[in-house]
C-alpha cells in the first residue's frame, strides 16, 4: 500500500526539505558575512575547523540546496505554465539588480576607498548572483512544462542540457579569455564563468535545478520513506566516490568537500562538472540526515526553522540590504569569532526584516480591501 507522505494529492510540504532550505539560508548568511571579512587572521585549530565548516556550508549545502529546490518546485507545482516561468523571469530579473544594488554599490557608495568607486563596479549591476541564475532557469522549467505529458522527450532534453553544459564548461573552462570591456564580460558570466562577478554561471550550475526537478517526479513515485532514503543513500554515496576518484586522478581541485577552504573563489563558482557531481552526491545525503533528524524530533520543525524556510527570498533580499550597509565595518574585522556574532545578528535582523515585511504586505492589502468595500456601496448610492 502507497505510503501517504508520498502520495502527491495530499501532500502539502516535504519537511526534509523545508529543513535544508533553512539550514540554507542560515549557512549562506554566514557566508556571506564572513568573506566581507578578507583581512581575517586565523590563529588555532579550532578557528581552522570553524572556517571549514562555515565554508562547506555556504556553498553547495547552502546555494546547491536553493537550486535543487527550486527544481522540486517546479516539479510539485501543477498550476504553473510555461508563461507563468515566464512571467517569473522577469521578476527576478528585476529580484537580481536590486541584490546587486544591496551587495556592490552601497558598499562603494558608503566606503569607495575600499570597495571601489561606482564608475569602477558599475557593471556588476548586472553579476550574475544566484536571483539571475534563477531567472535563467525559468526558461528551462517553462520547456518542462510544455512538455510535461511527453516525459521521454522531458527526460532527453534535460539530459541533453546537462551533457552539454558540462562539455562546454570542461573544455572552455573560466576566465580563459576576454573581450577587454568589463560589460561584455559580465554579460558573458551569466552563462560561463568569465570575471569577479560571475558567480552563478548558468553552465556550471543548471544541473541542480535539473535534478531538483527530475528528483522530485521520482519522489512523486515513490511507495515508501524507506525506499526513498535507500535510493538517496546509494545515489548519493556513488556520487561522491566517483567525482573524488576522478578529481583526484584529473587533478581538479575539489571546490565541494575537502577542498572547501583552499578552492578558489573562481573554481567554486565555476564549479568543473566533477564538483558539480560531488554536489548533487551532497544533497543527497543531506536529505537523508534531514530526514534522520526530522525522525528523532517526530516530525517536528521548529517554528523559527519552518519560517527561514518560508522566507527564503525576503530573508536573502534583506541580508544583503543589512551586510551592504555594514561591509565597511566587516571589511576591517579580523577575528572569527566577532565575524560569527556579525553573522548572527544579521540572520535574525533579516528573519525578522522578512516577518515585518509579510506583516506590512498582509495590512496593506487588508487596508486595499477594506476600501473598496466601502467605496463600492457609495457608488451605488450614487448610481441610484
Amino acid at each position: 500500500m502507497k505510503n501517504q507522505m508520498y502520495n502527491p494529492s495530499v501532500m502539502k510540504r516535504v519537511n526534509e526539505l523545508d529543513l535544508l532550505k533553512a539550514i540554507a539560508i542560515i549557512a549562506m548568511v554566514f557566508i556571506h558575512v564572513f568573506d566581507v571579512s578578507t583581512r581575517m587572521q586565523i590563529h588555532s585549530g579550532v578557528e581552522t575547523s570553524t572556517v571549514w565548516i562555515i565554508e562547506f556550508m555556504g556553498n553547495i549545502p547552502s546555494a546547491g540546496v536553493f537550486m535543487f529546490a527550486m527544481g522540486w518546485g517546479a516539479a510539485f507545482s501543477s498550476r504553473s505554465t510555461p508563461s507563468t516561468y515566464i512571467s517569473r523571469l522577469r521578476q527576478l530579473v528585476v529580484l537580481g539588480i536590486v541584490i546587486n544594488f544591496f551587495e556592490h554599490f552601497i558598499p562603494s557608495i558608503i566606503d569607495p576607498a575600499t570597495f571601489g568607486t561606482i564608475w569602477e563596479i558599475a557593471p556588476s549591476i548586472f553579476a550574475v548572483d544566484i536571483y539571475f541564475f534563477a531567472a535563467f532557469a525559468m526558461i528551462y522549467f517553462a520547456v518542462m512544462k510544455k512538455f510535461k505529458e511527453k516525459p521521454v522527450a522531458a527526460i532527453s532534453i534535460s539530459a541533453a542540457l546537462v551533457i552539454a553544459c558540462f562539455a562546454v564548461n570542461g573544455a572552455v573552462g573560466f576566465e580563459s579569455f576576454t573581450t577587454g570591456n568589463s560589460w561584455l564580460d559580465t554579460g558573458i558570466g551569466l552563462f560561463i564563468r568569465e570575471n569577479e562577478w560571475s558567480y552563478f554561471p548558468f553552465i556550471s550550475w543548471i544541473v541542480f535545478p535539473v535534478v531538483g526537478y527530475g528528483a522530485a517526479h521520482l519522489f512523486k513515485k515513490a511507495t515508501s520513506r524507506r525506499a526513498v532514503l535507500i535510493f538517496a543513500v546509494i545515489t548519493g554515496l556513488l556520487l561522491i566516490i566517483f567525482a573524488e576518484i576522478s578529481m583526484a586522478a584529473f587533478g581538479i581541485q575539489d571546490a565541494v568537500i575537502f577542498g572547501a577552504h583552499s578552492a578558489s573563489e573562481a573554481s567554486y563558482y565555476a564549479l568543473h562538472p566533477l564538483c558539480a557531481i560531488c554536489g548533487c552526491g551532497v544533497i543527497a545525503l543531506e536529505f537523508v540526515i534531514a530526514n534522520l533528524i526530522l525522525m528523532i524530533s517526530r516530525q517536528r520543525l521548529p517554528k523559527f526553522m519552518s519560517k527561514m524556510s518560508r522566507n527564503v527570498m525576503e530573508i536573502y533580499i534583506a541580508q544583503w540590504l543589512f551586510i551592504g550597509c555594514l561591509s565597511p565595518v566587516l571589511s576591517g574585522v579580523t577575528n572569527l569569532w566577532v565575524n560569527i556574532l556579525f553573522a548572527t545578528a544579521v540572520t535574525f535582523a533579516s528573519y525578522f526584516g522578512a516577518e515585518m515585511y509579510k506583516w506590512l504586505m498582509m495590512k496593506s492589502k487588508e487596508y486595499i480591501k477594506q476600501r473598496r468595500q466601502r467605496i463600492q456601496p457609495q457608488k451605488g448610492l450614487v448610481q441610484n
